[in-house]
């Protein structure tokens, strides 16, 4: 039993390409950390404005969110290994030009503006390249358990990074932050270097217009039986992106807490998420993933209905536990079902879509959440939220056949 539910880490033993992207992959989330930290802590000791750190953030946000469309393009016409090791070259660049920039006697806040979208256009590029590649670097049964090691990764990367990033700031200044980004990019850049050649297949077909060949990409999903569904899904967690935002109130008025309840409330879902992740060994091999999918959709929406009924800080942690634990398994086995049931000339632009969600869904939930929040008590906010989604998660489950049944191993597609 404890070897089936031990996470399986058999793709970085058996394949060095993989294990060479999954270390750039955990460089490169600790770099984009560590900017999450440095670039509202320089802007607003530059300015003491939070109007400027919301624009430089929103720049890098909206950056990162054109490069993950452009990439998802770029990634279904060019070799993929090419494309990334250049969008790390660019963030490298990036970096260095921050560095410079904070160690100027009077640091320029246009600059700011300006490194921060193109680090987010450059890390939008890479992260879809990266993405596409990854089918092409493990065994197709292995695809879950590539992606498990990923979200572990990202889990323990954004607990981590902000922290690392933080006490570089507070011990050396930022741009030491920034040089220290510099330089991990550049042992990512190595290791990037040692890929053979990933050419999508279409790579020989000539060249199409770019809104031509991302409105290709969404014909495909929404055409496709199970990938559609499964970014329909996705709609549903961009919406629940947005309960971070009444933490803070649901703390303070509800659970009678302080900013310590707070720090634990945002914490217990990433505890779950890499306790999910580490336990994530039988999805590889689950006969039914998809119905496990909707199942721990249903019941994590379920558990955001419960969380808006505690009352003490202690219960309200552990069901946010479970929510991070159930969303985890989730994300695992989503992972792995688009990537099985997309072809190799479509990966970039679904995996940019699929990116993009995930990229966008806290801003929309966010606005969602913050604007049900002005009219209702943040516990009765947080009850509408989940209880909605629970609903809408468990008709998509009823009526969604080709997702219900769906298996890592895709029948072809009728016609």
């Amino acid at each position: 039993m404890l070897r089936r539910l031990a996470m399986d880490i058999s793709p970085l033993r058996d394949s060095r390409p993989f294990r060479d992207v999954f270390i750039a992959r955990t460089v490169s989330v600790f770099g984009i950390g560590m900017l999450a930290v440095a670039l509202p802590v320089q802007v607003y000791d530059l300015t003491g404005s939070t109007v400027h750190v919301g624009g430089v953030s929103a720049a890098e946000g909206f950056a990162l969110l054109a490069g993950v469309l452009w990439g998802g393009v770029l990634a279904d016409r060019h070799d993929r290994r090419r494309l990334m090791l250049r969008a790390r070259a660019a963030a490298g660049v990036g970096f260095v030009l921050l560095a410079l920039n904070a160690f100027l006697p009077s640091p320029s806040l246009a600059a700011l503006y300006v490194l921060a979208a193109w680090d987010g256009l450059a890390t939008g590029v890479s992260v879809t390249a990266l993405l596409a590649a990854t089918p092409s670097l493990v065994k197709p049964d292995k695809l879950v358990a590539a992606g498990a090691l990923n979200a572990l990764t990202v889990r323990l990367g954004s607990m981590a990074s902000p922290a690392l990033g933080g006490l570089v700031v507070s011990a050396f200044g930022v741009g030491w932050n920034y040089a220290a980004a510099a330089a991990g990019t550049v042992g990512t850049i190595g290791l990037l270097t040692r890929l053979p050649a990933l050419r999508p297949a279409a790579a020989d077909e000539p060249p199409e217009n770019p809104l031509k060949a991302v409105g290709d990409g969404f014909r495909f999903v929404a055409s496709h039986r199970v990938v559609g569904s499964l970014m329909l899904l996705g709609l549903l967690f961009m919406v629940a992106g947005g309960i971070p935002v009444l933490m803070p109130a649901f703390a303070t008025r509800s659970l009678d807490g302080g900013a310590t309840t707070v720090g634990l409330l945002f914490a217990a879902p990433a505890c779950g998420a890499v306790l999910a992740s580490v336990t994530s060994g039988w999805a590889g091999s689950a006969r039914a993933p998809g119905l496990a999918l909707l199942v721990a959709s249903v019941t994590g929406f379920a558990a955001l209905a419960c969380l808006g009924l505690a009352r003490h800080p202690a219960l309200a942690v552990a069901i946010l536990f479970v929510y991070g634990f159930v969303e985890s398994i989730e994300e695992i086995l989503r992972y792995g079902l688009i990537q099985s049931h997309t072809p190799d000339s479509h990966l970039g632009r679904v995996n940019a879509l699929w990116a993009a969600q995930e990229t966008g869904g806290g801003a929309v939930g966010s606005l969602g959440a913050g604007a049900l929040g002005r009219y209702l008590a943040p516990g009765a906010a947080i009850v509408v939220y989940g209880t909605v989604s629970a609903v809408l998660a468990l008709a998509l489950a009823l009526t969604l056949t080709g997702l219900r049944t769906a298996t890592m191993r895709p029948e072809p597609e009728p016609g």
